[in-house]
């Protein structure tokens, strides 16, 4: 009889460790296959010029990663592109004296989805997400991590928006 517990809890421990769980589910038609993402440009007027391309390549990266879509470059069955409208360092949390103890950079993107297998699911939305940091620290020293945390936020909404099925 131990024989049998220790067969059936071995059995139970390879089962549960080859199982897993999903929290997407994503809702991309049969009949889409392919994706491009035009560059996206950077019109906020002080913006890194290289942000609307680090946006272009980290949704593309993602699209690539989590979905079964082959990326194409010209026209895709389901496209992305837009711009990086805003860019803002902005103080918050006044102390005494007329000093802040946190700045906030915000980044705000137009973002237009096309779904050339069904114009219904056609949008476009302003996205806008931000992050907090010491006004003690200078932005050039920490604008690195800040926008790549901003952006997988902004791009998890994105992501949700276009194969979101919730």
């Amino acid at each position: 009889m131990p024989r049998f517990w220790a067969l059936l809890s071995v059995l139970s421990l390879v089962f549960v460790s080859n199982c897993t769980i999903r929290f997407n589910d994503w809702d991309i038609s049969q009949e889409v296959k392919t994706f491009s993402v035009q560059q996206f440009e950077t019109t906020a007027g002080n913006a890194p010029p290289t942000l609307g391309q680090q946006f272009s390549e980290q949704i593309k990266e993602r699209v690539m990663n989590d979905t079964r879509l082959s990326f194409s470059p010209n026209k895709g069955d389901v496209q992305f592109s837009g711009a990086v409208t805003n860019y803002e360092v902005s103080p918050i949390a006044p102390q005494p004296e007329a000093t802040v103890s946190l700045q906030r950079l915000t980044i705000k993107l137009n973002i237009a989805f096309r779904d050339n297998t069904d114009k219904a699911k056609n949008w476009e939305q302003s996205f806008s997400r931000f992050s907090d940091f010491s006004a003690d620290v200078d932005i050039s020293t920490v604008e690195t991590d800040l926008i790549e945390e901003i952006y997988e936020q902004i791009i998890e909404d994105v992501f949700n928006k276009a194969f979101g099925n919730w």
